[in-house]
């Protein structure tokens, strides 16, 4: 069953991924409701093994509403699915041994499903990437992943790598836009202008570096830092801003204190 508030997107929008876990931390708790807890929740709760794939994936989603549990786990704590949904964005983490008796957390892999526009799906795994530190494609026991999964570990990585480059791709052609933009201010004479430009240069540069880093975090930063810049290089958005600071100053100071 699904938690409320789930809005399925049209199947076009549906992409699943698999992925190897290889740490069971963190550990955290289930409350009541079936929500997902940290571990020191106060009203406590069922114990439950999240695992490095999904924490990351749960902190590349964003601000969101706790997860909530579809399947909660029972004598095995690492096995589970939980929905989680946030900025256009749903996802489905099914947590599930694959080898052996599940001894350890490499005995384990997560189906994700995700549901979104594939550009924004992009950007999710290109985060995912980036925080795991490891190819989540690369199974413990390959042959017992490929079973489990039905697809081999190149077909895996084919599936991560062009969801990763979706979004690569989607970041490219707005910092490209962000350079286009630059190139008709250049040609500016004012010092404030001139050093705007400068500034927005160098960002849009941070950028670039940034994302052949796979730091989506960090290319994401520079590039609202080079928007603010190109903005305030630009004279005429910059007189707009001047004259909301200046009525902002023309604001009267009124003592509520009542003292005289």
């Amino acid at each position: 069953m699904m938690t409320e508030g789930w809005n399925p997107i049209s199947m076009e929008d549906r992409f699943i991924l698999w992925a190897q876990v290889r740490s069971g931390t963190p550990r955290m708790r289930i409350d009541s409701g079936g929500v997902l807890r940290p571990e020191r929740w106060p009203e406590g709760g069922g114990i439950v093994y999240l695992g490095d794939v999904a924490s990351s994936f749960l902190s590349a989603l964003g601000p969101h509403a706790p997860p909530e549990f579809i399947e909660r786990p029972g004598f095995d704590e690492q096995r589970w699915t939980l929905a989680a949904s946030s900025s256009g964005l749903q996802i489905i983490i099914r947590s599930e041994s694959y080898w052996g008796f599940a001894l350890l957390a490499r005995c384990y892999l997560n189906r994700i499903e995700i549901i979104g526009e594939r550009s924004d799906v992009g950007r999710l795994v290109m985060d995912v990437l980036a925080s795991l530190g490891h190819n989540p494609w690369n199974a413990a026991f390959g042959w017992a992943f490929k079973r489990h999964t039905s697809l081999s570990i190149p077909e895996h990585r084919e599936e991560w790598s062009g969801l990763a480059s979706s979004g690569k791709e989607e970041m490219d052609a707005a910092i490209n836009l962000l350079e286009d933009r630059l190139r008709k201010l250049q040609p500016v004479s004012d010092t404030v202008s001139k050093t705007h430009v400068e500034e927005a240069r160098n960002d849009i540069g941070r950028a670039r570096k940034a994302l052949l880093e796979r730091n989506l975090p960090s290319a994401m930063r520079a590039m609202a830092r080079a928007e603010k810049e190109l903005i305030l290089a630009d004279p005429n958005t910059r007189s707009d801003i001047d004259e909301i600071e200046e009525n902002d100053d023309e604001i009267p100071y009124v003592d509520l204190t009542g003292e005289e």
